[in-house]
């Protein structure tokens, strides 16, 4: 018997141990999750309240916050990326189309060739969404739950193999509206050389 006790002991020790080596992980991992105060405060800012680069911080961070929920990694932020999407949103509102594909005819693989993020990559996938909003609809967390109703869209922001992103949000929309509006390209990618 005391052989028995001696060696449920050391279970429960290492049992201890675990749950005491897992915990500041599931506390780390939420403190990631976290937005710094400013890009917080950015989520729910009507188009005209913010600039575009804090519009667009606090997307990404609603994304990976969605991400994190669902036991996904973070995404990192590529500036590759983001200059590909802030060229479309620039170019849809100025030449007022809404399409993955421009007037010419590019498409965001085009783009991403252009922003020199898939040279050199044998392997890649990637993926867009776009989104624009006016008034409320225009926050970045109305174009993230709008995007997350909406299964192509949800796909891609909660897809794993998916390592990183490019935002670009552009003050106006890309149709004649009312009221302050802000449009929204969100790319993202995975590649190996």
């Amino acid at each position: 018997m005391s052989s028995m006790k001696s060696a449920l002991a050391p279970l429960a020790t290492v049992a201890a141990l675990c749950a005491i080596l897992i915990a500041p992980a599931h506390v780390a991992a939420k403190h990631r999750a976290a937005c710094k105060p400013a890009t917080a405060a950015a989520a729910t800012a009507l188009p005209r309240e913010e600039p575009s680069v804090r519009l667009a911080r606090a997307a990404v961070c609603l994304i990976n916050q969605r991400r994190i929920a669902h036991g996904i990694r973070r995404l990192r932020l590529n500036h590759r990326l983001s200059r590909a999407a802030v060229w479309h949103s620039h170019d849809m509102v100025r030449r007022q189309y809404f399409s993955h594909t421009s007037g010419r005819g590019r498409d965001v693989v085009d783009r991403l060739y252009k922003s020199r993020y898939l040279k050199g990559s044998r392997t890649w996938m990637v993926g867009e969404n776009l989104a624009w909003g006016s008034g409320v609809k225009g926050s970045p967390r109305e174009i993230v739950r709008a995007w997350m109703h909406s299964g192509g869209h949800r796909h891609n922001m909660l897809n794993p193999r998916f390592r990183e992103i490019g935002i670009g949000v552009r003050k106006g929309s890309p149709v004649r509206v009312g009221l302050p509006a802000a449009t929204y390209t969100t790319t993202f990618g995975y590649r190996r050389g």
